[in-house]
Formats: C-alpha cells, sequence, structure tokens
C-alpha cells in the first residue's frame, strides 16, 4: 500500500475516548499509520488536544477551554463520558503527546481555528517549536479549516507539511485544488462525497495527496481507496487496516 495512510481520527475513538492517550495508544496497537488529534489553547496559553472549543460534551467542565488554566484542566475527568472504564482519564498537552509519539508513530495536528485565547502568543510558532524541540519535523503533517492558520505555518516554517480541510459546501472541480494552492498547503483533506472525479483526476495530476474524513464504514472505505485516496481519517484504524490489506494485495 505505497502512500497510503491509516490515519486514526482521534485516535482509536470508536474504542475510546476521543483525543486522550488511552485512544492513542489504542491507535499504535491496532498499526494506525498516524494519529489525527486537535489542539486548542487554554487560559495561560498552552497547546492541549481538545476537539471542542467548550468543555461540557467530552469533560467534566464546562465552558471554553480558553477560560481555565492547565492545571484546572488536569482536574476534568475526560473519559467517564465515553464509558465509566475510563474514569480520571485526563486532557493531555499537546506536548505530552508528541514526546509519547517521538519513535512511535506520526501525527496530523488539526489548528483549530477559533481555540486560542484573545491576546496569546503566536499558536502557531508555539505548535512549530514543539514539534522541533521533540524532532518531529518529518513525522508531523499539520492541518486546519482555517486558511490564515495554514499561511502561517508555512510563513514559520516552510519544510512542515500541510493540509488544507475543506467544508462540504467546497464543491467544483477546481476550487478545492485552487484554494489549497492559495494557502501553500501540500494537500487536502475533504469529504469522501467530494471525491468527484474531474477533481480527484487534477489532485492526481499534481500529485497532491488527498486525505478522507471521517470514514468508518466499510464500503465506504474501498469505494475511497478506489477512486485515488492516498489516506482515510477514521474512528475504526483495525478496520481499515483489514480493508488496505485486501484492497492493496
Amino acid at each position: 500500500m505505497p502512500g497510503f495512510f491509516v490515519i486514526a481520527h482521534r485516535g482509536a475513538s470508536y474504542h475510546a475516548p476521543e483525543n486522550t492517550m488511552p485512544a492513542f495508544k489504542k491507535a499504535v496497537e491496532m498499526k494506525a499509520d498516524m494519529i489525527e488529534l486537535d489542539v486548542l489553547s487554554t487560559r495561560d496559553n498552552i497547546p492541549v488536544v481538545l476537539h471542542d472549543v467548550n468543555l461540557n460534551r467530552t469533560t467534566t467542565g464546562q465552558g471554553p477551554v480558553t477560560s481555565i488554566l492547565f492545571r484546572e484542566l488536569q482536574d476534568l475527568d475526560a473519559g467517564s463520558w465515553f464509558d465509566p472504564s475510563f474514569k480520571y482519564t485526563q486532557i493531555p498537552s499537546l506536548e505530552t503527546v508528541l514526546k509519547w509519539a517521538k519513535n512511535r508513530i506520526a501525527l496530523n495536528i488539526e489548528i483549530k481555528g477559533n481555540g486560542r485565547k484573545s491576546g496569546a502568543p503566536d499558536f502557531e510558532s508555539q505548535i512549530i517549536e514543539m514539534i522541533d524541540h521533540f524532532g518531529m519535523q518529518d513525522h508531523v503533517a499539520i492541518s486546519s479549516f482555517n486558511y490564515k492558520a495554514i499561511k502561517q505555518i508555512k510563513k514559520i516554517s516552510p519544510a512542515t507539511s500541510t493540509a488544507l480541510l475543506n467544508w462540504k459546501y467546497s464543491y467544483g472541480t477546481r476550487r478545492v485544488y485552487l484554494f489549497m494552492r492559495y494557502c501553500e498547503a501540500d494537500g487536502v483533506n475533504i469529504l469522501a462525497r467530494q471525491m468527484k472525479d474531474p477533481l480527484m483526476s487534477l489532485l492526481k495530476k499534481n500529485h497532491i495527496p488527498v486525505w478522507i474524513y471521517t470514514v468508518n464504514n466499510e464500503q465506504e472505505m474501498r469505494t475511497a481507496i478506489r477512486k485515488g485516496a492516498t489516506g482515510i481519517i477514521t474512528d475504526r484504524p483495525d478496520l481499515l487496516r483489514e480493508v488496505t490489506l485486501e484492497e492493496f494485495i
């Protein structure tokens, strides 16, 4: 399966609470090639791994993560919502995840466009500095729906791999490709239903990596692979690994 990535969405989040160390460790057990995770900033400007701006859905906390200190965040339970067996699971810092991932698995770090504290220092620079500190430059891709974040990453670190996330509204043969070029991104992350033949031909012709999100159905995985996906982001990396072994043999 040359060039194809099995990407665990927020870790193996079908099997463990999303964006937590148990989900990340499970993804490694399931032989994922990469872990996709989301990064926001706390009140004291610590990058942490969490999808939602508000704490309510996946933790015992309330309100926006940007209003809480990191030490306070560590007192929250981020696992019981998923299953009682994950009680007391913490929200990890990006630093913790990078340290753990080094020499273990690649990361796809999604920068949340509205996830920083107002007036905070440059979020993109913080992330790049951490990646460099742990020597993960060749093992990290950065993605975002926020094109300004992608452009800023490329300004700070031109060699860092980036991907532009596209909303469902981004139909049209060339729009996704042209906007990716405008952002100076290296690849695109699109929905399965955006894989129209003209767009896929254009991306393939220009050797653009295409990662599809978020696919958990076996037949949809097979269809995306056959249409030319170079990676799939899934909650079920174990299932996708089985599919790829069949599709690429």
